[in-house]
């Protein structure tokens, strides 16, 4: 099935007569339009069929979910099997007669519906519905057969055919469910016509019917939800494959509502498609020209993806307009137009709202000659100009008002110079502070683009006060700037740097204001989540391979070594105390040894959910601001102890990897250490010759070691201090190590391997998880050391649980403990 047009000739030859469409006819003039006979509409021909980018997300939604569910059956094959098997036993003991009824019941209803709803949809003359659904129902049979074919021949992975099937007395289950996906298919075609109550009680019948074949032991678990999922991957592949049939409104529909309002409209012509919403002009019987906006699903779903990320991404004042409803979108725009005009506020008359059908809905305005700000020459842009763009700022937020899309093709500005507003489908009543924040803060970046920052802060200033354009300095983030606002700052370099220098010039003190987070996740937040993902994915993996090795937790439990266990605790335990010395030692005041303590401990929980080397120096920097130490000295004191960190550091790296060569010269691990010693000196000088390497170092690494020197010259003055801070450094790396070399003894007590080459994997893993952006580490230093272990000749079974021992003692346990201590720190007004 092609993409065959609506209609063969150009619509903009066809015309509307008295209510019925015929052709226009030629040299017909605006006189015969005025008395409202004919009404001609120009707009490009549509298509038959349409590809529904909806119809795409939903195929590679559903592409992902397979994949997933593939995955988690294969980590998790063993609960899979376990609950089908509490399903089996619990079925035997349920009447047999009531499972009986259920089945017979639950098919006779998924036979029904579908045959119902098809038969309904061929009398509302929807054929074409009908036999798309036929089609991929069809499609959705043939694939399902051949995806069984092959699964069951020998040319598949064995784990997918374990994963999808069961053994039971009659034999083994169909991998895939060839009438589930067959339904699934039809229905997701066909649809159910906007009526809700019948859509959930098919599924429910559909859900009952799949309970009760898994029940029957027809089916795997995996495999029925595989068959569902493939079911909507077919029918939704089809649907864009061939397209559905045109039901967009048009411009014809546009002019019919128009004239049952009463409009009286003459011509109306396509003005084109912008972001999500289709324009048309309508020239009405009086003279006005209308310009129409109208509202579809379809254009909706464009650029849904960013509008999702940045939903995620934004806290909740700083997002715009919900995502999906289109009936709240049209409400919201209507009452913000209403609400600006009844404020004495510009902005085109809405002249008439309608719905054109269950999925659009239009929205007419009275054009007004203006040009927006975007088409205004920047010598037209004069200071009068600005005061009148700042006044209507002001009028906004006396009526509590926000527009939240005040770029400058939404400003408009008329032959008399007075401003208009337009773009309204992002406003809120009643907004809140943050709000009408954010638009000033939006309005001064479009205009700075225009007028430059100095006019533009020196005229807000005047008209909505210093504190009030202060108070936006915040705000200034490129975050919350419309798309076109950011990408025009983009371009122009350093605009918002200059704005906040112009408004500090106005307010000295506006740097004591208290930044506004507006992100709910930054970009390396959204990067640190997805690699955290993968990396317990990792783990995840890690352990099924260990467990299909042979390797029973039961029987290490019963076999680890009590005595290597209690100096693992112990050696972690005196982790805390290292980190207390470390930083008295850095900090020239007294500070409670206490309390130095039970930071190190609540340091362990949000160590756990922020960036590794990241968490705790945050936590002990606040920790000393609020004993009354300024911020510098804080941030130089920690800084001293990460510099100090680090070169010792490396230098235990070096040391212990001497002697582990030492001890073991005819090994693979004296290979192992020189390999890590190289790869870190050949990295070391990568660094130091790529100029965009160095500069990220430099970046990475400068906080650390800005401040440092002074703050370390002063820790020299004092030997006892100095011998706490070097005591501490030393012995943090040291217990660490010990506790993962008892680690590795707990789990088996007769390995050979050393304290030296525990502490190589040890400082090696530790120095990985810091340059990867995952909270403590995880999964990434599991695998690192995992493998590390290996290669140093520790069993790979026994390997990955002396490392699980070893992160659940130091990284896993202490959040508890580190979790209670956070909040009673904080609540007590330490943190």
């Amino acid at each position: 099935m092609g993409t065959e047009e609506r209609d063969a000739a150009p619509v903009a030859a066809s015309a509307v007569v008295d209510g019925s469409l015929q052709d226009e006819t030629p040299g017909q003039d605006a006189s015969s339009a005025a008395v409202g006979a004919v009404v001609t509409v120009d707009e490009p021909p549509e298509p038959r069929r349409i590809r529904r980018q909806p119809d795409l997300m939903r195929l590679l939604f559903e592409s992902a979910m397979v994949v997933v569910v593939l995955l988690l059956g294969k980590i998790g094959v063993q609960t899979t099997s376990g609950l089908e098997s509490d399903i089996h036993n619990g079925v035997e003991l349920a009447p047999s007669f009531l499972l009986g009824a259920i089945t017979v019941l639950t098919n006779i209803l998924t036979a029904i519906i579908p045959v119902g709803l098809a038969i309904e949809r061929l009398v509302r003359r929807d054929g074409k519905r009908v036999a798309d659904a036929v089609i991929a129902a069809a499609l959705a049979y043939g694939v399902s057969s051949l995806l069984n074919l092959w699964i069951e021949s020998s040319f598949a992975p064995q784990w997918l055919l374990s994963e999808l099937t069961r053994h039971v007395s009659s034999g083994t289950t169909t991998p895939l469910h060839i009438y589930i996906t067959t339904l699934i298919a039809f229905l997701t075609v066909l649809g159910f016509n906007d009526r809700p109550t019948l859509r959930t009680f098919t599924w429910v019948c559909v859900g009952i019917y799949s309970v009760a074949t898994l029940m029957s032991g027809d089916s795997a678990l995996v495999g029925l939800f595989i068959s569902f999922l493939l079911g909507r991957l077919v029918a939704f592949g089809w649907r864009y494959a061939c397209g559905v049939v045109n039901e967009r409104p048009t411009g014809q529909m546009v002019v019919q509502m128009l004239t049952d309002v009463g409009v009286g409209p003459v011509a109306c012509r396509w003005q084109g498609e912008h972001d999500d919403v289709r324009l048309y002009e309508v020239r009405c019987v009086d003279g006005r020209i209308l310009d129409v906006t109208v509202l579809d699903r379809d254009r909706q779903a464009v650029g849904l993806l960013y509008r999702v990320y940045r939903r995620i991404r934004l806290r909740g004042p700083a997002q715009r307009r919900n995502l999906f409803s289109l009936r709240r979108t049209v409400d919201q725009e209507a009452l913000i137009s209403y609400a600006l005009r009844d404020a004495g506020i510009r902005t085109p008359r809405l002249v008439a709202v309608r719905e054109l059908n269950p999925d659009a809905a239009m929205l007419a305005y009275e054009r007004v000659h203006a040009c927006t700000l975007d088409q205004l020459p920047k010598e037209r842009v004069t200071d009068e100009l600005l005061e009148r763009v700042w006044q209507v700022l002001k009028d906004l937020a006396h009526h509590q008002i926000a527009h939240r899309r005040l770029a400058l093709d939404s400003i408009m500005v008329d032959e008399h110079g007075e401003i208009w507003l337009s773009e309204l489908r992002n406003g809120e009543v009643a907004a809140a502070d943050l709000q009408q924040l954010l638009d000033i803060a939006e309005a001064m970046t479009a205009l700075a683009l225009k007028a430059g920052p100095e006019r533009t802060v020196r005229i807000g200033a005047q008209v909505l006060g210093e504190e009030r354009i202060g108070a936006a300095l915040p705000m200034l983030q490129p975050v919350v700037l419309t798309r076109t606002t950011r990408a025009a700052v983009r371009k122009s370099k350093h605009l918002l740097q200059r704005l906040r220098e112009q408004i500090l010039e106005l307010r000295p003190h506006a740097p004591t204001i208290e930044p506004v987070k507006l992100e709910r996740l930054s970009p390396k937040t959204l990067l640190t989540v997805g690699a955290g993902c993968f990396a317990i994915y990792v783990l995840l993996i890690q352990l099924s391979s260990a467990s299909k090795q042979g390797l029973k937790f039961d029987y290490v439990v019963h076999h680890l070594s009590p005595w290597w266990l209690i100096v693992a605790i112990g050696a972690s335990a005196l982790t805390y105390v290292s980190a207390g010395m470390v930083l008295t030692g850095f900090i020239p005041e007294k500070l409670p040894i206490l309390h130095n303590l039970l930071v190190q401990v609540a340091a362990g929980f949000v160590s756990l959910v922020a960036p590794a080397a990241v968490g705790g120096v945050a936590l002990n920097t606040r920790y000393m601001q609020k004993r009354g130490i300024p911020t510098v000295p804080a941030v130089s004191a920690v800084g001293a102890s990460q510099a100090v960190g680090f070169v010792v550091h490396i230098a235990l790296i070096a040391t212990f990897s001497f002697i582990a060569g030492q001890n073991m010269a005819k090994s693979d691990s004296s290979t192992l250490v020189i390999a890590i010693l190289l790869a870190i000196a050949i990295l070391v000088m990568i660094t130091m010759t790529v100029p965009q390497l160095r500069h990220f170092a430099k970046r990475r690494l400068g906080p650390f070691f800005e401040g440092s020197l002074p703050r370390l010259l002063d820790v020299a003055q004092s030997p006892q201090k100095l011998s706490v801070a070097l005591g501490g450094t030393i012995s943090l790396s040291l217990f660490n190590a010990l506790c993962l070399w008892a680690a590795v003894h707990t789990v088996d007590p007769h390995n050979k391997i050393n304290y030296a080459t525990s502490a190589v994997v040890y400082l090696t893993a530790q120095t990985a998880g810091s340059f990867i952006p995952v909270p403590s580490g995880v999964g990434t230093v599991e695998t690192a050391m995992t493998g590390a272990l290996h290669l140093v000749g520790v069993d790979y079974g026994t390997a990955l649980l002396a490392v699980l021992l070893f992160r659940l003692l130091r990284t896993y346990l202490p959040a508890i403990p580190g979790y209670i201590t956070f909040t009673w720190l904080t609540r007590k007004g330490i943190l």
